[in-house]
């Protein structure tokens, strides 16, 4: 009889003795600590984009809030001229409040390096319409017309600021990737 050399089975695995070679092993896992690395950057700046977007999005309502303000406004003093008796309860029960409301909320606005020309125009925007109502609120409670004076002149450095911000506006909507 013919006997054949003993083979071991081609389904077993074969186990080696010899330690690994971990060279290799430590190449994959700096190649994946870098690729891993590369991918938390890159998703870095879609975040920025998605603040950006988000910052846009809460200066849209921002601008939509005041313009509807101001269309109220517009309402009620049609004339360069109103009294004080018309437009102080206004400014006390809805102008003041919702500007007051707006400007802290603004605080709380994610700020990108993209959008922060835009958000210092709205915070100073915030800040000189407070500003006005401040001086026509004290003006009435103290029966000062000078300080009525300067609400006035306030109400006019706001509309030029808020025409800044407009065209801030336009060019953010303009310049950020993306942005509808």
């Amino acid at each position: 009889a013919v006997t054949s050399p003993s083979r071991a089975p081609r389904n077993i695995p074969s186990i080696s003795l010899e330690e690994p070679d971990r060279i290799p092993w430590r190449r994959r896992r700096l190649a994946f600590l870098v690729a891993l690395g590369l991918a938390a950057g890159c998703g870095g700046g879609d975040t920025e984009l998605q603040n950006t977007h988000a910052y846009m999005d809460s200066l849209r309502v921002y601008l939509g809030d005041l313009r509807l303000m101001d269309h109220q406004l517009g309402k009620v003093v049609q004339s360069d001229t109103v009294s004080a008796e018309v437009i102080v309860p206004l400014i006390a029960e809805t102008l003041r409040p919702t500007v007051g409301d707006l400007r802290r909320r603004a605080d709380d606005l994610q700020v990108t390096p993209v959008v922060r020309d835009a958000h210092t125009l709205l915070l100073a925007y915030l800040d000189i319409r407070l500003q006005a109502y401040d001086a026509a609120l004290q003006g009435q409670a103290e029966a000062r017309p000078e300080l009525f004076e300067l609400f006035a002149r306030k109400q006019t450095e706001a509309e030029e600021m808020g025409r800044h911000l407009e065209d801030e506006t336009q060019r953010l909507r303009a310049l950020v990737p993306a942005y509808r």
